[in-house]
């Protein structure tokens, strides 16, 4: 069994730009806090938005702060026996497994290695006599 299980979580992110658009959407964005700081950035980001600053009269929109609101969930977790960290995520048929080759149920349990399961009877060749009805 995993230790220190973690259920997965919902994730809120907020992040912020300076925008300068064209009336088709196209243009430049830059991320910056929600004051309007801008974070650092390459050469040729500064170059552009130097640019963009300097000629107000080629955007419809020049120097607006957005604010983009996105969520995603954070899958559970735990620590494996070896110590490393396991996401419970479906990695296959319901199980993920650990990087020290432990395989572990999306609770969390521990299971046999997926070599040592029994086939799915569902792509089994084998007839057990069900035929499906027919109209």
């Amino acid at each position: 069994m995993l230790k220190n299980i973690v259920e997965r979580q919902r994730k809120t992110v907020r992040e912020y730009s300076v925008e300068f658009l064209h009336d088709d959407t196209s243009g430049f964005s830059f991320p910056c806090d929600r004051d309007g700081n801008l974070f650092p950035m390459t050469d040729c980001a500064r170059q552009n938005y130097e640019n963009c600053m300097a000629h107000p009269e080629q955007w419809e929109t020049w120097n607006k702060i957005t604010k983009y609101t996105r969520t995603y969930t954070e899958p559970a977790h735990g620590t494996c026996s070896c110590g490393r960290e396991v996401e419970l995520v479906d990695q296959y048929y319901g199980a993920c497994q650990c990087e020290c080759g432990r395989w572990y149920n999306l609770f969390g349990q521990e299971l046999l290695d997926p070599k040592y399961w029994e086939d799915d009877p569902s792509e089994s060749d084998v007839w057990d006599g069900y035929e499906p009805w027919e109209d």
